[in-house]
């Protein structure tokens, strides 16, 4: 079974070898009105939320069936909706406080302050019956759980799309809505409860799970159904399907969980995303040293004192006891003792996390070339790679940069496809200029050979680039998939270009203006009920359709980066008001779990300045909804000036900083960053 009620079931050495991927993050929108709760969230709010991420097998792989949760929160609750397709409805418990998880069930999980203590499972299934425990710690520690606690003013229901209990007919599935009372999360059992709610950009370690069993027709239950068994009649396994894979048949993981956080923004309000806390990554470094410490335990009877992990500081290691340490990113210190105990202190030096775009096509199986590289910027207080190359390098250099505790981002091209053999094989999937020239022809390509831009409308490219995506998805150990060229190709080129390319681009150009072909401009007569005008650089109709058009390829994009629980990331331009006058790209518009706007101010005559304040505009101009991380131009900076720029950009408080590129990484440069990480 999956729960581990019983000492007998205790034993570390069932948690994996490797952790699970990075946790996923969703940010929780306001409700504005008031919400029936009936299982059905047919309330516009529920419309408008966002879905979070699919679910996947608690051992990390995908699955297929489907399940869609949201939530919601106002000041007296915190809202979950789950929608589960089914063709089986089944459900025998009614009694409140049953092992709800014997019949097919679905769980919440809320962690309120991420220490991995204090926490609480609710479970309900088809019946509407339900089962709250309160749990001190992970049954790992002991079996620390309540089973009779209840939260007062909890109210739930569930929706049936089909017959219960009838294994004649097919059903469509079912839902579950509850209203969960914030003086049930941030005050409960061990704490005096609290009826004020958490403030915004509080961020809470949840997990969701739908657990199913694998069933037959059977008249002689009351149910209709019985469950299927092996050759020794034991029940076959449960599935368990999760928001936040732990990596092992136990969602009582809690440092593997997802991460929440409380927008003050309403429903509708737009797509919003948060990066990973600074301190996940040391975290995560802490408990696999402690699932490695009980293992050592079960299998030996004591902790060892010579066991050793990368980051991991020991302050005190016994064969009964230990306590380790980490630094994070942000400065932050946290300690772990062998109780499963967490504790942190505040950051000191608050480094926004830094990104790094590599080059991973070169050094090709230069293994230890690569290793040497990726520990000299780990060295340096990079926190994530962003690494270019074929599906082919990145899966070679992945675990390389992983072992040194570096996140690890692939870095896809996706309207801009120079030398794609197969997308060169369908000339109509080309973007098209006012002339009448496609990117599909050498000799019409825009300012340079490798400008290949495929048309944004074409479902046919569209269906390419995920295929795209799902190929680098399958490369183990990825943290998020980084979009570059989500764009038409320049109407106008920043102001520092002009001269290398011989061009005054005060005005848009024939030429250079993209995409005419006949597919985009039938759309676009069928959507505003006539054709383009004549002098369409003054057609604002024509400039927001091909706005659209780029806004829903990277959505459908982003979308199935986080199928595969993965982040959506994707190099702009530096706001999205010049984004969209110079490349077609409203950025504001794109679901981006990070945007990482290029402010090179050497490409727009600007000095090093300009960056910072283009930054805090991009913020205001996306509502704060995205988490941004201003590009550096390592060519238009030196060793001696990078602190300063770095500050520049840390300012104006970012969610990181990206580094171009690491060919510019000199000693000098490494040094550099390394004394300004660590001040």
């Amino acid at each position: 079974m999956r729960r581990l009620l019983l000492p007998l079931l205790l034993s570390a050495t069932a948690f994996a070898a490797e952790p699970p991927p990075a946790p996923p993050t969703y940010i929780c929108q306001r409700a504005t009105e008031v919400l029936r709760i009936d299982g059905k969230g047919d309330e516009k709010d529920w419309q408008h939320a966002m879905r979070m991420t699919p679910l996947r097998d608690i051992e990390g792989g995908a699955i297929a069936d489907k399940t869609t949760v949201r939530l919601l929160w106002d000041d007296r609750y915190l809202y979950v909706l789950a929608d589960m397709q089914e063709p089986h409805l089944w459900a025998t418990l009614t009694e409140r406080d049953s092992v709800i998880y014997r019949d097919p069930d679905f769980e919440v999980f809320i962690d309120p302050d991420g220490d991995t203590r204090n926490y609480i499972e609710l479970e309900i299934n088809a019946l509407n019956t339900v089962w709250d425990l309160f749990l001190t710690a992970p049954y790992r520690t002991a079996n620390h759980a309540l089973h009779d606690w209840d939260m007062p003013g909890l109210k739930h229901a569930v929706h049936l799309r089909g017959s219960l209990n009838n294994p004649a007919d097919t059903d469509e599935g079912w839902s579950v809505e509850l209203a969960i009372p914030w003086e049930s999360i941030t005050g409960h059992s061990n704490h005096p409860r609290r009826t004020n709610p958490p403030a915004p950009g509080t961020t809470l370690r949840m997990n969701f799970s739908r657990v199913n069993w694998h069933v037959q027709p059977d008249a002689a239950t009351p149910c209709g159904y019985s469950k299927r068994t092996d050759a020794q009649g034991n029940p076959l396994p449960e599935t368990n399907h999760v928001w936040a894979p732990t990596g092992v048949v136990n969602i009582h993981c809690p440092e593997h969980w997802g991460y929440v956080r409380l927008s003050d923004k309403t429903a509708g309000s737009g797509y919003e995303s948060m990066p990973l806390p600074a301190a996940h990554e040391s975290q995560r470094r802490l408990f696999a040293y402690y699932t490695a410490q009980l293992a050592q335990r079960d299998r030996h009877g004591s902790f060892s004192t010579s066991l050793q992990h990368k980051g991991i500081k020991p302050l005190l290691v016994t064969p009964q006891h230990f306590v380790v340490q980490t630094i994070a990113t942000d400065g932050s210190v946290h300690t772990l003792d062998s109780n499963g105990q967490l504790s942190a202190t505040p950051p000191t030096n608050n480094r926004p996390p830094l990104y790094l775009w590599v080059q991973g096509e070169k050094h090709e199986g230069d293994t230890a070339w690569w290793l040497q590289h990726f520990e000299a910027i780990a060295r340096a207080g990079i926190r994530a790679v962003i690494i270019g190359g074929s599906p082919r390098h990145l899966a070679a250099l992945t675990p390389i940069a992983r072992a040194q505790g570096l996140q690890v981002y692939a870095w896809l091209w996706t309207l801009n496809r120079p030398q794609d053999t197969t997308a060169l094989q369908h000339p109509h999937w080309y973007a098209v200029n006012r002339l009448g020239k496609s990117c599909h022809a050498p000799a019409d390509r825009p300012y340079v050979e490798y400008y290949q831009f495929l048309c944004p409308n074409s479902e046919e490219a569209l269906q390419h680039l995920l295929r795209e995506v799902d190929k680098l998805a399958a490369i183990p150990g990825l943290t998020g998939i980084q979009l570059d060229y989500l764009r038409l190709p320049d109407v106008i080129l920043p102001r520092g270009l002009w001269e290398k390319y011989r061009l005054v681009m005060d005005s848009e150009l024939p030429n250079f203006d993209y995409c005419y072909c006949e597919h985009c401009k039938a759309l676009f007569a069928k959507q505003f009920q006539r054709e383009i005008k004549t002098d369409s650089e003054t057609d604002s109709d024509w400039r927001e359709f091909r706005l659209q058009s780029v806004a829903r390829a990277a959505n459908a994009l982003c979308e199935r980066i986080r199928s595969h629980n993965l982040r959506a990331a994707c190099a702009v331009f530096p706001t999205p008001q010049i984004a969209a006058r110079l490349v077609r790209q409203d950025w504001a518009r794109f679901g981006l779990d990070l945007a990482l706007p290029m402010v090179y101010y050497s490409f727009y005559n600007e000095s090093a300045a300009w960056s910072a304040t283009c930054t805090g505009d991009a913020m205001q101009q996306c509502d704060d909804r995205l988490p941004i991380a201003p590009g550096l131009h390592l060519p238009d900076t030196t060793p001696e000036q990078l602190p300063a720029e770095l500050n520049r950009l840390r300012a104006v408080s970012p969610a990181g900083i990206g580094l171009f590129c690491d060919d510019q990484l000199t000693p000098a440069m490494l040094n550099a960053l390394q004394r300004w990480s660590s001040q």
